[in-house]
């Protein structure tokens, strides 16, 4: 199965070819931009958030693996102090060697670091399983996230992405279209999310549609919470990834009590207690993830995507980036 993504853009004067503006309908995800792609790879994430601000941030990567990318996330509390640098396994990361992530629509600031190098130096040739990173937080930031591509012979066949940015609070839509029918295999989705206290109202809602079930369905009414963190401004961090099930929540769970059920982790290819049919199935041409934030206050910042099948790289080549930009199109979103 080939997967492409598309968003709407500004209507231009200057008409774009065919496979330019198949190019194009890649640019932008949501609020959220493909930044890597990995073919034969498979992800490992996990998250940490400390009032103390500092501990250990895991890595789970099979022995006989070889690291392809390792990137460390790192988000500021909601409106009420800056973002922080931070000390990766001994190797300080200033702000200035991190990547800010935009639209920067959000009163929340994330930046990426790529910590490729420290990593692939511990688990290449390593044990294999779990691996333990220490990490501090320079400053009193919300919680960081760890995602790392890594390859081996169980991972030929299957893909890894990366997105990340700002999911608008108000509505987005994530669009996957495929070029050819769904004919099985696992599509696993992890939310990174800080600024989400629960028991309370500051959820992320998830509907998803596909071209067999154009009604929207709902995946998950409680993202969020502080699964990876504490209960406090300071802790507020959770991503589906090291620990959690990819067994779908109760999709109208309440998160104003009882046990929390959403560990951020989803798989499409399933269904949940509400309706054992998986949300994609065999033949689904495509599928939209529509995602809002009722408390206008957690801040979204990545979606990171596992499959157990190939998926089309939706990174464009820098010549249709430049194209792009030229028409000032890059970066359109299309919101609800």
């Amino acid at each position: 199965m080939q997967v492409s993504l598309s968003s709407s853009y500004r209507t231009a004067s200057l008409a774009l070819t065919a496979a330019a503006a198949s190019l194009a309908s890649s640019a932008a995800l949501g609020g959220l931009t493909a930044s890597n792609y990995f073919a034969n790879a498979a992800l490992s994430i996990d998250g940490m958030g400390s009032l103390g601000n500092q501990g250990q941030i895991q890595a789970n990567v099979p022995v006989g693996s070889q690291v392809l990318g390792a990137y460390l996330y790192s988000t500021s509390i909601w409106n009420i102090a800056p973002l922080y640098a931070v000390n990766f396994n001994g190797t300080n990361l200033s702000l200035n060697s991190g990547t800010l992530l935009g639209p920067s629509a959000n009163p929340a600031v994330t930046r990426r670091w790529d910590v490729t190098n420290i990593v692939r130096s511990v688990v290449n040739g390593g044990q294999g399983g779990l691996y333990n990173f220490n990490l501090t937080e320079l400053g009193n930031n919300d919680g960081s996230v760890l995602v790392v591509a890594y390859s081996n012979a169980s991972t030929q066949g299957r893909s890894a992405l990366i997105y990340d940015g700002e999911l608008a609070t108000t509505g987005d839509v994530t669009r996957f279209n495929f070029a050819n029918p769904y004919s099985g295999g696992n599509m696993l989705m992890s939310l990174a999310s800080s600024f989400s206290m629960q028991p309370s109202d500051q959820v992320t809602q998830v509907d998803v549609r596909t071209s067999n079930n154009p009604n929207a369905r709902r995946l998950t009414s409680s993202a969020g919470g502080a699964d990876d963190g504490e209960q406090a401004n300071g802790a507020l961090i959770t991503v589906g990834g090291i620990g959690d099930s990819a067994e779908n929540p109760d999709p109208f769970a309440s998160p104003f009590g009882g046990p929390r059920v959403d560990d951020e982790l989803y798989n499409l290819a399933l269904g949940n207690s509400a309706n054992a049919t998986p949300f994609i199935t065999l033949g689904d041409s495509w599928a939209e993830l529509s995602t809002i934030n009722p408390s206008n206050d957690d801040n979204v910042f990545g979606m990171f995507v596992s499959a157990d099948f190939m998926i089309d790289n939706p990174i464009p080549a820098p010549s249709t980036l430049a194209l792009l930009g030229a028409l000032g199109l890059a970066g359109r979103r299309r919101r609800r």
